[in-house]
């Protein structure tokens, strides 16, 4: 039978490991956006010309990074300077925006904040959608006001990096979103290139000297 005191230091012991895994998933890191222009560090997303196609690309205005925007449908930036961009159809119904220089394949960058106004004719609903750099998604819904000015801000906590942000509306059709404008981008950076682990190199290392041992036999033969 455990005495007493052993008890104690198990029970003890116990508590701070729950205690523990609590607190780490309080401290779980999360996307969060809110209704507003709230600034953060960003930077303008600029347009160079008048551009039409499926993606159309832009740049941050310090760091020159290329921001891609992604529709299901053609799309246009009609002016130079801040970024806006439009449907071609002139009703704009999803986008998805992420770094990247490329058409196709997987976002190369990612992002800590995204700002934006969406222009819309009509009142309706934007579902958003982001994902973080580990594929998690964050899912919210807001109302859209006819007559533009609907500013939304994405932020993170903790250590959490966006990869993308993607919206659909269910504004009427021929009430359609006009466009996305006044996009900025903070905390923009392109993703690292990873690095071989120290055991994938001490096994490169030690399969380089097997090597180097075979052809020192095969010459001695």
């Amino acid at each position: 039978m455990m005495p007493p005191k052993g008890k104690n230091v198990v029970f003890s012991l116990l508590a701070i490991v729950l205690f523990s895994l609590g607190a780490a998933h309080t401290a779980k890191a999360d996307i969060l956006v809110s209704v507003g222009n709230n600034p953060q560090s960003d930077e303008n997303v600029l347009l160079s010309g008048a551009v039409t196609g499926n993606p159309i690309f832009g740049l941050t205005n310090q760091t020159q990074l290329s921001v891609r925007f992604r529709g299901q449908e053609p799309l246009t930036a009609p002016a130079n300077g801040q970024a806006r961009i439009e449907a071609v159809d002139g009703s704009l119904n999803q986008l998805t925006t992420d770094l990247s220089s490329v058409a196709g394949g997987p976002p190369t960058g990612s992002f800590t904040s995204l700002i934006f106004n969406l222009n819309a004719e009509g009142n309706g609903t934007v579902n958003f959608t982001a994902i973080d750099t580990n594929g998690q998604q964050f899912l919210s819904a807001f109302a859209l006001g006819a007559g533009g000015q609907n500013f939304f801000t994405f932020t993170t906590s903790g250590n959490t990096r966006i990869s993308s942000v993607s919206f659909t509306t269910t504004v009427p059709v021929g009430l359609g979103l006009d466009d996305i404008r006044q996009v900025r981008i903070g905390g923009a950076q392109n993703n690292a290139v990873p690095t071989p682990e120290p055991a994938t190199m001490l096994l490169l290392g030690t399969g380089l000297v097997g090597v180097a041992a075979r052809i020192r036999k095969r010459r001695k033969a």
